[in-house]
């Protein structure tokens, strides 16, 4: 609410305006120079449980809790005194109180009325209390299908993963077979089993070590952003990638430097765009020549506040026609695919506070492939 000046409001209009007032979705409380309430509409008495006489005469500080109960009177105060605006004038947000003890948010603008040296505050109070629970479940959806993006990449690395389980676990099985004869045959063998069962423990660590990098990667969590380095994000799923890479032949190659400014982000949501756009940048070259199968991962600062990491593939490129659609949702040029993958990551790094997109090689040079980049924003501008 913005500061306007005009009359007081004089008792014999109280009549003709009390209708207006009442016909209002929004708190309106009249206050003098020392914060006391001089009058209130209805929407005022159903919002807090106060009756009119309850009100009228009492601190606009009775109908706040925590520091905005006095916090509210201290700034008129100083107001009064000094003539800088604290909340004169703009809007804010405060923790309300009703009657019976109930916290709410609200949205409170104060704005002032003069007449000669007379001052009256008059503020609006909107409840958000509904507003906050539409913010939560809309975050709650995001959050769901987040995870669900998530397992259904997974599911496509499926053959990959269970590849990189096969090996160890075959060893499990050769080594436990091999010390099983040596016992059979009594001979003094001792050094060989001891060996085999060594064997065994390294691959059991390895294959577990599969499945803890997969499940700390799908399991669901709260959005909690955390001080970090895009070093120590990649690092912590880079074999994850390999193991998708390596089952299609294509070599991938990690160029993020070291001395890159921290950002705040949530890292397993951050973890998922990367891995996205390898996991796109694999399918779009199973055509390509084993020789040329290549993808980089590059992440460098392009501006004071901002680091760009890119992915860059050597296959296909993208069409015009796919250009157009290719971050909307539901749209897909794989016969498997669900069309979430690229919208999702759009939505994650516009979160974030940062931009997803793409552009053709060959827009540069004259290699063939695509280079799909995010941008975050260093710690310091957040």
């Amino acid at each position: 609410m913005t500061e306007t000046t005009q009359a007081p409001i004089e008792p014999s209009g109280a009549v003709q305006l009390d209708p207006v007032l009442d016909a209002m979705v929004e708190s309106m409380i009249v206050i003098d120079e020392q914060g006391l309430i001089e009058r209130i509409n209805k929407a005022t008495t159903d919002m807090f449980g106060y009756t009119t006489e309850e009100l009228v005469g009492q601190s606009i500080g009775l109908l706040m809790t925590g520091p905005d109960k006095s916090h509210h009177v201290d700034y008129l105060e100083r107001y009064r005194k000094t003539g800088k605006k604290r909340i004169i004038g703009k809007g804010r947000e405060v923790q309300a109180q009703r009657k019976d003890g109930t916290k709410f948010p609200a949205d409170i603008a104060v704005g002032e009325v003069r007449s000669g040296k007379l001052i009256r505050f008059v503020g609006l109070i909107r409840d958000l209390t509904e507003h906050r629970q539409v913010e939560e479940q809309a975050l709650r959806q995001r959050e769901e299908m987040v995870n669900v993006s998530r397992l259904s990449m997974m599911g496509e690395m499926a053959a990959a993963m269970a590849h990189e389980l096969n090996q160890p676990l075959t060893a499990i099985a050769n080594y436990a077979a091999a010390s099983i004869r040596l016992l059979k045959q009594n001979k003094d063998s001792h050094e060989d089993i001891l060996g085999a069962l060594e064997e065994i423990v390294s691959q059991t660590h390895r294959a577990g070590e599969v499945i803890r990098r997969t499940r700390n990667f799908t399991k669901s969590g709260e959005a909690i952003n955390e001080g970090t380095s895009l070093k120590k994000i990649a690092a912590q799923i880079r074999s994850l990638a390999e193991l998708d890479t390596k089952a299609n032949n294509i070599r991938l190659n990690w160029n993020i430097l070291d001395d890159l400014p921290p950002i705040n982000v949530n890292s397993v949501q951050i973890q998922q765009v990367i891995l996205n756009l390898i996991r796109n940048a694999v399918d779009a070259m199973q055509d390509t020549p084993p020789d040329k199968r290549i993808i980089t991962v590059r992440a460098k600062l392009t501006a004071p506040q901002q680091i760009r990491l890119e992915v860059r593939d050597e296959g296909s490129g993208v069409s015009e026609n796919a250009a157009k659609d290719i971050f909307n949702t539901f749209f897909t040029t794989k016969t498997t695919g669900m069309g979430m993958g690229l919208a999702i990551c759009r939505t994650i790094v516009r979160t974030h506070g940062g931009e997803l997109g793409f552009h053709n090689n060959n827009r540069y040079t004259s290699s063939e492939g695509a280079t799909f980049f995010f941008t975050i924003p260093t710690q310091v501008n957040r």
